[in-house]
């Protein structure tokens, strides 16, 4: 009998040792568990932070595009108002060129030909060239309104 009470004795000690091992995994584990699960936290609220950051840069990012967008937009529709404004003020000169050829070759005719007024060698062609005149100086007036109205919906964008 002392053998098998040796015996029993001897797994009797071996089932406590495994417990106790198995008890100090387990509460090691559990341990393991908790500084686990606190380095998880501190991570995600690093992480929380850091999408919160992301999601406000690329709102920003979304409005800035949108805004070159529209500054794009309002440039080409200012380029095109000041082109306009070159055409017609270029027109404008052209008018008023012709308008002070015809006035010369009035004063050219009166002077060369003895006529008896200056009024009736100027009344045909000058007449009509300064109703073009009037004309080229209203659209070029026209034209500057556009560019100026251009500009400044140009710069509300700007400052805006």
């Amino acid at each position: 009998m002392t053998r098998r009470a040796s015996r029993d004795r001897r797994s009797g000690t071996l089932l406590f040792v495994v417990t106790v091992v198995l008890l100090v995994v387990a509460v090691g584990t559990g341990v393991a568990a908790l500084v686990v699960r606190r380095d998880t936290d501190d991570v995600q609220a690093q992480t929380s932070a850091l999408r919160r950051r992301v999601r406000a840069l690329d709102a920003t990012e979304r409005d800035a595009a949108a805004r070159v967008r529209e500054l794009r937009r309002r440039a080409r529709v200012t380029n095109e108002a000041l082109t306009q404004l070159f055409v017609a003020v270029t027109a404008q000169v052209d008018a008023s060129n012709h308008a002070v050829d015809i006035a010369n070759q009035a004063a050219d005719t009166y002077n060369n030909a003895g006529a008896g007024n200056l009024a009736g060698a100027f009344q045909g062609a000058g007449d009509a060239a300064i109703a073009e005149l009037d004309t080229r100086t209203q659209a070029a007036r026209s034209a500057a309104q556009v560019a100026q109205h251009a500009i400044a919906s140009l710069e509300e964008t700007t400052d805006g």
